[in-house]
This record gives structure tokens, C-alpha cells and sequence, in this order.
């Protein structure tokens, strides 16, 4: 039996009459069945469904997503997220309530970021009554100043999630990769490692902090690309770019 093309997203979109977007946020809510494929695991669609979803199904109401402790944002279970704060104020204090949530909400929580913002980061944990060595001890808390590769990198993130073996808040801030020479290959390759890996389970999160006045244009349009949702100015959007 011969199997049927699949058809990629800008296809599916122009066989349903909608945009782009809509469609990912169908297939996002899971009333529209899609494929992954590759590395980038793009979307591919069959007729079939596609003719199943125009004959009567809908997208259900949105489940409820997971607290980032920002602003009251909520995202969807397993999510990539990219924040692109304005100033190093702004990354602060979201990285802190981000954080912050997770520990508070029983969650094993990884953070890669250079030490010195590492420890600025601490210290706002604990000035909010978070008993950080604690969280490290009972093995809720692990950070690292990043590695040399994004497959060692990848790897690590790998590990952490196979201990923690429930829900995983992970957060990068991700100057450390700047720091290590890295450039828009380096980290479209890290990202495209942690898309292509399986959610250690329900509810887990990986945030990738990309501050505007420390990264390039090119560098930003990767995180957009490589993304699922992007946070920015206070308000979390699917990213149009995300393949």
C-alpha cells in the first residue's frame, strides 16, 4: 500500500483556510492531530486528519498551563520558552519569580547561568525566605556555569532531567554561552538539542533568557526560531517564527 504525502504546515493552513499560527495552536492544544519529524521537529499533517478536523472536530478550551510565577503567565505543559528582556532588571526579577515558583511548587530546578549572576540570583532567592541549600541538598536544585559544547551542554541538561524523574523548571541565562565564545550556530544547535529531547514529564519547562542589549539581531531571530513561545514586555506569545 502506498502511504500518503504529508503535507508541511503552510499546506495544512491553506487546506483548512487559516493561518499559520492558528494551526499551531490547534495542534498545540491537541485537537489537531500532527506529525514531528527531524531534528527541528517540524509539523506534517495527513489529509486524512486534516479532512477529519473540517467534518466536525474542534479545538477544545485551552488546558490550564503552568504558573511562571511572573505576572501572573501561565504556559503550556512542556513548553521552550524564550524571555527577551528589556535591561538587567527586568531579567532579575523574572528570573527570580520564575525560579522561585518552581522551588515553592516541589519542582527539581536547573539553572545555567554565570556565577556571578548565579549567586546575585541566589541571594534574591533567599531574601525571600527560600532555604536554597536545602532545595540543593535534597537534590531540587542544580546549577552550573554552562559547558564547553552544546552536546556536553545537552548532555547535562540530560542527566539532570533523568534524576529529577518528575517535573523539570529548567532556566538559562544564556550570556554564559556568550561568555564561552559561543556564537548564533553554537546556540541554534544547543536549542535544536533540548526541542529534539523528550519531556522528562508532565508540566516541565525550559526558559532560555536572551537579554536584548547583550545579544545580536541574529542571535535573537535564532531564539524566536527555536522557540515555541516568546516572552516579551510582560506578555508570553506563540513565536510566529518556531518551526
Amino acid at each position: 500500500m502506498t502511504m500518503k504525502p504529508l503535507l508541511n504546515i503552510q499546506q495544512a493552513a491553506r487546506f483548512l483556510n487559516v493561518s499559520e499560527m492558528t494551526v499551531r495552536r490547534w495542534t498545540n492544544a491537541g485537537a489537531l492531530r500532527c506529525y514531528r519529524l527531524g531534528t527541528r521537529r517540524a509539523r506534517r499533517f495527513s489529509v486524512e486528519d486534516l479532512m477529519g478536523y473540517l467534518e466536525g472536530r474542534h479545538p477544545p478550551a485551552a488546558p490550564a498551563g503552568v504558573p511562571l510565577g511572573y505576572k501572573g503567565l501561565q504556559a503550556p505543559d512542556g513548553a521552550h520558552l524564550a524571555h527577551l528582556p528589556l535591561d538587567a532588571d527586568e531579567a532579575l526579577d523574572f528570573a527570580v519569580a520564575y525560579i522561585g515558583e518552581g522551588l515553592l511548587n516541589q519542582e527539581t530546578v536547573c539553572v545555567v547561568a554565570p556565577e556571578d549572576r548565579t549567586g546575585r540570583l541566589v541571594r534574591r532567592l533567599q531574601r525571600r525566605g527560600l532555604d536554597i541549600a536545602a532545595y540543593q541538598k535534597s537534590g531540587k536544585f542544580f546549577f552550573s556555569s554552562g559547558m564547553d559544547t552544546p552536546v556536553r551542554q545537552a548532555r547535562y541538561l540530560a542527566d539532570v532531567a533523568g534524576q529529577s524523574g518528575q517535573r523539570l523548571r529548567g532556566f538559562g541565562d544564556m550570556t554564559w554561552a556568550k561568555e564561552k565564545g559561543w556564537g548564533a550556530q553554537e546556540l541554534r544547535d544547543l536549542e535544536d538539542f533540548v526541542n529534539a529531547a523528550p519531556s522528562p514529564a508532565a508540566g516541565s519547562l525550559f526558559l532560555c533568557q536572551y537579554a536584548l542589549d547583550g545579544f545580536s539581531g541574529k542571535e535573537t531571530l535564532m531564539a524566536m526560531e527555536t522557540h515555541s513561545h516568546c516572552i516579551y514586555r510582560g506578555s508570553l506569545n506563540q513565536s510566529p517564527y518556531h518551526t
